[in-house]
């Protein structure tokens, strides 16, 4: 024989006898990745119905695109749901046991089991129809939308219309028109975290652990613009809150990442146009909330860890700073750091800020423990170091700029930044909201919950303030004094309510979180708006 014989002899002895036995060796090495696992109850072509979420931070179970828990949580499946097994489970090398399964045309992986908890049960009947909000599918691309007419201009007069969205804690989400009675357009689960109304009214951008949505208000047709694929999230990352950019078809998505409970905040923007693809503003070094808009909805600004600037006007705008400051570093993650506070002036073309003293900054460092009037357009303005400032102290300035909200904890006083004189003490409080629009004072809680206002000149009434709202959660106006605010009943509800300018509160509805709800009046009834194509 040959050499070339024998060498192609040995191959084909080797290729048989090691390939034999590779599928069993295989298979044992991932039944013992499985071992300890509460014993399985499913089987491929079964239904199984979704009993517990993975984790006490989630609402719901995960359905991944791939059997381990490396990735992004494609949906989180709502306890109920029922999906079905699509083939044999696999044992990952976290020890998990991952069945490949359906949900409508969702196809991907779910636990059996979180540890000794089982997250999945045999299902026997008829299941089920997921809600379409959930088994909808990420755009893959938009065919570009644009407005050829122009917008309404949102009215500082009481006159117009007024449109109110929001979401329920039942997953709903729903519009009122001029305070009169809600209309549902659409259904979510997990309920909605953030909901914002379109710059003309006639859409909603509601934001779900399961993604953004664009919602058209008038017919409730829905679009889920991104996921967790669209910004390559990891497992304990999600969308918390979506901010529409004014005069853009663009939103600022800010994400919440609690990986090893470590929590920072990414920023990305979310085109909404099809015309360019989504870019990273942030990778998590600034504050919850960071982007801000001003009362009139013309102007965003952004707010980081050191700085302020305006809004990127696109992936390659990088605008100066409006003001650079040494970050004051509170203990622990991005829920610490302490960002300062931005009153914006009546008009919206500016705002105050104080700028705390940080132990990072040098002695002469030109920008702490100053007041600051900062422009959209120009120079910020120095106006001084206050007096009368504790280290530590938080610092609101009011919007007019001539009074200081200072305090920590649950004692707060009024002062005048100019003489340092104390011109109100605040009682003990439970909560600070904010100062009222017209820099007269400010709103709190008292220590028994009850909504309270603190006058510079020492009355105890607002228009700005409703007059008997318990527990409340949240507050904010629109720049002709309407009043939007969540109340928290003794049910644990959060209820939303309108009160217009000299008028009694309206109660809207029950809402999900205290973002859940937005509402703006418009020179003109919003109309039908125009929904993104999908690419087909």
């Amino acid at each position: 024989m040959t050499r070339k014989y024998w060498l192609w002899l040995m191959t084909v002895f080797l290729i048989v006898f090691v390939s034999v036995p590779v599928a069993p060796m295989t298979r044992a090495l991932q039944d013992d990745n499985c071992a300890g696992l509460p014993e399985t109850r499913l089987a491929d072509g079964a239904l199984a119905k979704v009993i517990s979420a993975n984790s006490d931070k989630t609402p719901g179970a995960y359905f991944k695109p791939t059997p381990s828990r490396q990735g992004p949580v494609l949906r989180y499946i709502p306890e109920g749901s029922v999906v079905k097994i699509t083939g044999e489970f696999q044992c990952s090398f976290e020890g998990e046991r991952w069945w490949a399964v359906e949900l409508a045309d969702l196809k991907g992986w779910m636990t059996e089991s979180s540890g000794l908890d089982y997250v999945l049960e045999p299902f026997e009947g008829d299941p089920p129809a997921p809600l379409p909000s959930t088994v909808i599918k990420v755009a893959a691309c938009i065919q570009p939308n644009v407005q050829t007419e122009p917008l309404p201009t949102p009215s500082t007069e009481t006159g117009g219309a007024f449109r109110a969205v929001f979401a329920g804690p039942d997953g709903s989400l729903n519009y009122s028109d001029n305070l009169g009675p809600a209309r549902t357009v659409a259904l979510f689960n997990p309920p909605p975290l953030s909901v914002d109304l379109s710059p003309d009214g006639t859409a909603a951008l509601v934001v779900t652990y399961n993604g953004i949505y664009w919602v058209e208000l008038l017919t409730g047709q829905t679009v889920l613009m991104a996921d967790a694929t669209t910004f390559g999230l990891a497992q304990e990352s999600y969308p918390r809150r979506a901010t529409w950019i004014p005069g853009t078809n663009q939103a600022a998505v800010e994400i919440e990442d609690t990986r090893d409970d470590v929590v920072s905040y990414p920023l990305w923007n979310l085109p909404l146009d099809g015309l360019t693809q989504p870019f990273q503003l942030d990778r998590g070094n600034q504050p919850r909330d960071g982007v801000r808009r001003n009362p009139q909805r013309t102007s965003a600004i952004l707010i980081s860890a050191n700085d302020i600037l305006l809004y990127p006007a696109n992936i390659n705008d990088e605008p100066p700073p409006l003001l650079e400051f040494v970050p004051r570093l509170g203990i622990g993650d991005a829920r610490a750091l302490l960002s300062p506070a931005i009153s914006w002036a009546e008009k919206g073309d500016s705002f105050y800020t104080y700028i705390q003293k940080s132990d990072e900054a040098p002695p002469d460092d030109p920008v702490a423990g100053r007041l600051w009037h900062v422009t959209l357009e120009g120079e910020a303005e120095n106006m001084g170091a206050p007096s009368g400032i504790e280290d530590g102290e938080y610092v609101i300035p009011s919007p007019d700029g001539k009074m200081l909200l200072i305090g920590l904890g649950s004692t707060w006083r009024i002062q005048n930044p100019s003489t340092g004189q104390v011109v109100r003490e605040l009682p003990p409080l439970q909560y600070l909201f904010n100062w009222t629009p017209d820099s007269k004072g400010v709103v709190y809680t008292t220590r028994e919950a009850k909504i309270a206002y603190m006058g510079i000149d020492g009355d105890s009434v607002s228009a700005y303030v409703p007059p008997a709202a318990d527990n409340l959660y949240e507050i904010q106006w629109l720049p002709d004094g309407t009043t939007l605010f969540a109340v928290r009943g003794r049910d644990g509800k959060l209820s939303f309510s309108v009160q217009p300018t000299e008028k009694e509160p309206v109660f809207i509805g029950l809402v999900s979180t205290v973002n859940a709800f937005a509402g703006q009046y418009f020179a003109a009834a919003p109309g039908l708006g125009k929904v993104p194509e999908v690419c087909r």
